[in-house]
């Protein structure tokens, strides 16, 4: 992982064989960012996604092990109830003959590179676990 401060932004290089959500925690924890928003691109070749039933409060996944194009990798990093880095991201992908597909990202393997554009947010966000849906959720702002 290669990544540099442009303006307020941050392009964060991922290349061949990194993991995405424990490369976005690394780069986190690096930089000492607790909050912000990201979008990519790239190529995969491994990948777990899930998806989340509301009515029953669980997530169930799936894994994918063929060459993929990420057509869009969007989401955010917040801190969790126990002050934990939470990387929350969603993904849509592509197969070679354009079939599409995506939901939640647990994780993914590069296969080529990934391009990420990350920005920091100065205002301090924390989730906090609610009850009626079982996720943790924003509630708890701080800061400017």
């Amino acid at each position: 992982m290669i990544f540099k401060k442009v303006a307020n932004n941050y392009i964060v290089v991922l290349k061949r064989g990194e993991s995405i959500i424990s490369s976005l925690r690394e780069f986190c924890l690096k930089t000492e960012i607790k909050n912000g928003f990201f979008n990519g691109i790239g190529a995969i070749d491994e990948a777990e996604l899930a998806h989340y039933d509301v009515s029953v409060k669980k997530y169930s996944s799936f894994k994918m092990n063929e060459p993929l194009e990420i057509i869009s990798l969007i989401g955010n990093v917040f801190l969790g109830p126990e002050n934990e880095l939470i990387v929350h991201a969603h993904a849509s992908f592509s197969r070679q003959n354009g079939e599409t597909f995506g939901g939640h990202l647990v994780e993914a393997r590069i296969s080529g590179v990934c391009e990420i554009i990350f920005t920091p947010f100065k205002t301090v966000f924390q989730k906090t676990f609610d009850e009626e849906t079982g996720l943790k959720i924003l509630k708890e702002f701080s800061g400017d």
